[in-house]
């Protein structure tokens, strides 16, 4: 019951994080993979319920908030959902646990040094009159094959490239991120439960505990959408301890 009650509080915070900017999976995926003790194949596959619960609950929200203009935005959620079903199929059938492992690690010290850098200029108000290039779609499909393969960070490398390149504001960044997880998401999880990786009654625990973090993140990043600073420290604090206790830095110290 502990380890039940364990799995689902990271969730919540991990639903919670993930809606307002991204990375939740760093906590879910080490979590499964170094407390629970699932293989890291079966880990990203039972991951992916948490992720789908987690947009299921926050996406109404942004939507009815119009943070989200699917007109606008359906190629963008379309090309990422496309590349997503391969990055899924090459991660359920073909890449190994160890493999997995060490590329969560490795991703890990990317994502730190992304958080570090994450510049403050990418959090603006939508420029509605901007029409990004469809010569960009090739960039969406690489981010859904990111996606479907290990997900981890996914969230941020959208935001952030959505801000930037599509001139979005955080807020609505969000809502488009928010539904191309939660289509992609479905595919995954298909894919992966016919490969039989996932763990259903584990998957369960973490799903309840990321709708209800996403929940409250998606009411209170609508109502108040300068939330994201305080996020940020917390996600260099989750990053931090989770690539010390994955490169097990701390044997060099004690």
């Amino acid at each position: 019951m502990a380890l039940y009650a364990l799995i689902a509080l990271c969730g919540a915070f991990s639903g919670f994080v993930a809606t307002l900017a991204g990375l939740g999976s760093v906590l879910t995926l080490y979590i499964l993979i170094e407390v629970v003790g699932l293989d890291s194949d079966i880990a990203n596959g039972t991951n992916r319920i948490g992720i789908m619960a987690m947009t299921l609950m926050a996406l109404p929200t942004f939507y009815k908030k119009g943070h989200l203009n699917l007109r606008k935005s359906w190629w963008i959620i379309l090309s990422i959902f496309v590349g997503a079903i391969g990055g899924a199929i090459l991660a359920a059938q073909y890449i190994s646990n160890d493999a997995f492992k060490d590329i969560f690690k490795y991703l890990l010290l990317v994502m730190l040094v992304l958080v570090l850098t994450n510049p403050k200029k990418w959090i603006r108000l939508t420029d509605h009159n901007y029409e990004m290039s469809k010569w960009l779609l090739p960039v969406f499909v690489l981010m859904g094959f990111y996606a479907g393969f290990i997900q981890v960070g996914t969230g941020v490398f959208l935001v952030i490239f959505l801000a930037l390149a599509g001139r979005y504001s955080l807020l609505d960044a969000n809502g488009i991120k928010l539904a191309a997880i939660a289509l992609y998401t479905l595919a995954c999880i298909a894919i992966f439960a016919i490969e039989n990786k996932i763990n259903w009654q584990i998957g369960t625990v973490l799903a309840i505990g990321q709708g209800f973090g996403a929940y409250i993140a998606a009411k209170f990043a609508t109502s108040y959408p300068k939330s994201n600073g305080f996020v940020r420290y917390l996600l260099i604090v989750i990053l931090i301890v989770a690539i010390i206790q994955m490169f097990k830095l701390h044997t060099y110290v004690f």
